[in-house]
């Protein structure tokens, strides 16, 4: 199923199961968020400005964004991988594209709950970086693993993920990436 993101400019392939979190919680305008009702993952587009690193130092700088703005008490990145953009989004430009996916887990807990709230997350961190807008769209998949007990999470039932399956989402959504309107970027 197609979902459109930022009134239409981008379109993303996008399972039923996702909901818009757009519709029971404010949003800001950089960011598309999402909310998969079977799982409890929450997938996250956000359009950010070009930062100033390289390689896999870029998908690294974003993940520690993150980390901070989720005020984590713990992150770690697993690997990261850079890949050919022509082989993985082929409707960007593959000259100016670049593709880095990073793994990673952080332990945070939800809605300003107490420490002995922590969650263990996985994270997989997605940069496009599209230099001819000097842009980052960084995408997260964000994938509970370990739920506390004392969490608002427990009290909610969900299937458990595995890495292969949250992979093959990621693979098909970068394969289905479009921007229909580059006016987007400005």
């Amino acid at each position: 199923m197609s979902q459109s993101l930022f009134g239409g400019a981008i379109v993303i392939p996008l399972g039923k199961s996702f909901l818009d979190a757009s519709q029971f919680r404010q949003v800001p305008d950089n960011q598309e968020v999402f909310v998969d009702t079977i799982t409890q993952q929450s997938l996250i587009v956000e359009l950010l400005e070009q930062v100033d690193a390289q390689d896999q130092d870029i998908a690294r700088f974003h993940f520690q964004q993150l980390s901070d703005d989720n005020e984590a008490a713990q992150s770690s990145v697993l690997y990261v991988e850079r890949f050919n953009p022509q082989e993985i989004t082929p409707f960007l430009p593959h000259d100016t594209t670049e593709v880095y996916i990073l793994h990673g887990k952080q332990h945070i807990s939800k809605f300003n709950e107490k420490e002995d709230a922590l969650n263990t997350v996985d994270i997989i961190l997605v940069v496009l970086r599209l230099r001819q807008v000097e842009t980052d769209c960084v995408i997260s998949i964000n994938v509970p693993t370990q739920v506390a007990p004392s969490s608002s999470e427990s009290a909610i039932s969900f299937v458990q993920s595995n890495e292969e399956s949250v992979r093959e989402e990621i693979m098909a959504l970068l394969k289905g990436f479009q921007v229909k309107n580059w006016d987007l970027f400005g």
